[in-house]
């Protein structure tokens, strides 16, 4: 037996918008111009992804980008990337001027930069980086990601906290300089005694005290405590990072970003809102989620698109690919597939289908796997590709790559 509410499968076919094509140099925006009237006054709008190896929906996800930035003017693009890093040309500014640094792509996750599907994204971010009309490339994850040489550089922003008096004296400043990069070198397999533990927890609450709270430097602060609390977590939880992550944009968006419009790539699962109505959890240790924290704040300002796919092979960069489950037909995906779509897009906003907000459905929008959650709660609208397929490797050294 595979019940289903037939109304919602009505509305679901009845509403799915046929998309042309997501090929990113292709002219041709037939559907699109469906999400852009979905996301309609929208200050901010979400793009999530189920894994961070889905070409397909690299692919679509920079098309809309492309739309929204040359129809819509949004022009800021928030990574789920190192905070530090991508932000860096806020450092010792008192008016917060943003700049998209040179060698921005040293700071993104490598299963986006080395992603083939995901070349279009930064050759359009590099070609108008100059222009009157840039996209400003931003990060808000805590993690200190860097692909360039050596490990991320640390005493930079340990220079700027001894610049502002924060260390009682240089012994303290050692101290701390070498407890990070520790941290920054071994993140999760990190080990640190008690006292080196309480000395930095310490250090981050003196300093956070001093400090202005619209300044970077304070924010800077704030997110070397998540990072810390994170990679120091016992329990293998995403809570600490996911609300580092909130905070980070929350910052971004009051001091840095007040009257831009914003775009966020990140995973589905970090940026759908409606943590507190899942009828299970996804992962026992999780409590939050970024998406949530930041709906709580921002919710008519915000738009958040999901991705689900109906079959194929997924997997990120360098780890092993596996094979999708095709879904049972009381699935949404099922739904969507009778319309013949190759790609499709539902708007799930509540002027839409109020109806529909206090129904459970089963749909594989995050991490590829099936579940029977309020699904119109945790996305404002779904993109549908009936074949997913794994990123191709830039460098062509993956070893677990499709043939």
């Amino acid at each position: 037996m595979n019940p289903y509410d037939k109304s919602f499968k009505e509305f679901v076919i009845k509403s799915s918008t046929p998309i042309e094509n997501i090929d990113p140099k292709n002219s041709n925006y037939e559907g699109y111009e469906k999400i852009a009237a979905a996301i309609g006054d929208s200050k901010v709008v979400f793009l999530g992804e189920q894994d961070h190896g889905d070409a397909p929906t690299f692919l679509a996800k920079t098309k809309i980008i492309k739309y929204l930035h040359e129809k819509m003017g949004f022009n800021v693009l928030v990574f789920e990337s190192n905070f530090l890093g991508l932000n860096q040309s806020l450092a010792n500014q008192t008016d917060l001027r943003f700049s998209t640094r040179e060698d921005y792509r040293d700071f993104i996750f490598k299963s986006w930069t080395n992603c083939m599907e995901c070349t279009g994204l930064f050759s359009y971010l590099d070609s108008i980086r100059s222009s009157s009309n840039p996209i400003h490339v931003s990060g808000m994850d805590p993690r200190l990601s860097h692909s360039g040489e050596g490990p991320f550089p640390i005493t930079h922003f340990i220079q700027g906290l001894a610049n502002e008096n924060l260390f009682s004296d240089d012994t303290e400043k050692e101290s701390l300089t070498k407890i990070l990069e520790e941290l920054v070198e071994n993140e999760y397999d990190s080990d640190l005694s008690s006292d080196r533990v309480d000395s930095i927890y310490s250090f981050f609450d003196r300093a956070e005290n001093k400090l202005v709270h619209s300044s970077f430097l304070f924010q800077a602060v704030r997110n070397l405590r998540g990072y810390t609390s994170s990679a120091l977590d016992s329990t293998d939880s995403n809570n600490p990072r996911d609300i580092q992550m909130s905070d980070n944009f929350l910052w971004l968006k009051k001091e840095v970003f007040p009257d831009e419009k914003i775009i966020v790539w990140a995973s589905s699962y970090h940026l759908f809102k409606g943590f507190r109505d899942l009828t299970y959890p996804i992962f026992k240790t999780d409590t939050i989620n970024t998406g949530t924290l930041i709906a709580d704040e921002i919710e008519n300002e915000l738009y958040v698109l999901g991705f689900t796919s109906n079959k194929g092979q997924a997997g990120r960069l360098y780890l092993p690919k596996y094979d999708l489950k095709e879904p049972r037909p009381n699935y949404f995906e099922a739904f969507v597939e009778e319309t013949e779509a190759k790609y499709a897009f539902v708007n799930f906003s509540n002027k839409a289908n109020p109806e529909h907000e206090n129904l459970s459905f089963w749909m594989k929008g995050l991490i590829h796997s099936p579940n029977k959650f309020y699904w119109t709660r945790m996305f404002d609208g779904v993109f549908y590709i009936e074949e997913m397929y794994p990123c191709s490797d830039v460098l062509n050294i993956d070893k677990y790559a499709v043939d």
